[in-house]
């Protein structure tokens, strides 16, 4: 079965060799780069687009960016918020699902992968605000795999419940084809998907 890895931003990540991030073709987002350049990239938030456009456009890879800033980022492919709760099929067209991550499994499928090992995507922050709330990040990150992830920048807090709606649509999305995802960060406290652990695999 085609399988790839998509990666998520949680601190879990941080003890995730990247040798083994390398074995697979891999999708990521936002500051991944700190850590690993992926194949393919996506950001869809102008926040994070604008904050980082410069390290962003220096990424050797594919990116995926939202119409909205997709011009700041030279070669890039521009995609489009359906602003409705959506997993879509349709390669430019995305349901946002309030977290990038559910953005890479749309893209991932439109790739044709169909088994997904979802990796660093640890489902917990700590913030002070509301879900979706512009924040100002503090200058140590606690919720990501780099303490300077968002260091005194501009950041959105996550909706988990929302998010987890997103990740159900997805989950419906690649079993209807065959496929699947499963979690393997074993520190994860989503518990949308299959299980797994990312040593064993």
């Amino acid at each position: 079965m085609k399988t790839c890895l998509v990666i998520g931003n949680g601190p879990s990540l941080a003890s995730v060799p990247n040798k083994f991030l390398a074995k697979f073709p891999t999708f990521g987002s936002n500051r991944i780069y700190l850590k690993f350049v992926p194949e393919v990239y996506a950001c869809v938030n102008p926040l994070v687009t604008r904050q980082y456009r410069i390290e962003i456009d220096e990424m050797k890879c594919e990116k995926y960016i939202d119409i909205t800033t997709a011009d700041l980022i030279s070669g890039s492919f521009k995609i489009r918020d359906l602003h409705r709760p959506e997993f879509s099929t349709v390669p430019g067209f995305y349901g946002a699902g309030y977290t990038v991550t559910s953005v890479l499994l749309q893209i991932a499928y439109w790739y044709g992968y169909k088994r997904i090992g979802l990796i660093g995507v640890d489902h917990r922050y700590t913030f002070d605000g509301k879900p979706n709330q512009e924040l100002t990040a503090g200058a140590v990150d606690p919720n990501h795999f780099d303490s300077s992830y968002f260091s005194n920048v501009q950041w959105n807090a996550p909706d988990l419940k929302k998010s987890e709606l997103a990740y159900r649509l997805a989950k419906r999305a690649f079993e209807e084809k065959g496929g699947e995802v499963i979690n393997l960060s074993p520190e994860s406290a989503l518990d949308v998907f299959k299980r797994g652990d990312w040593r064993k695999w």
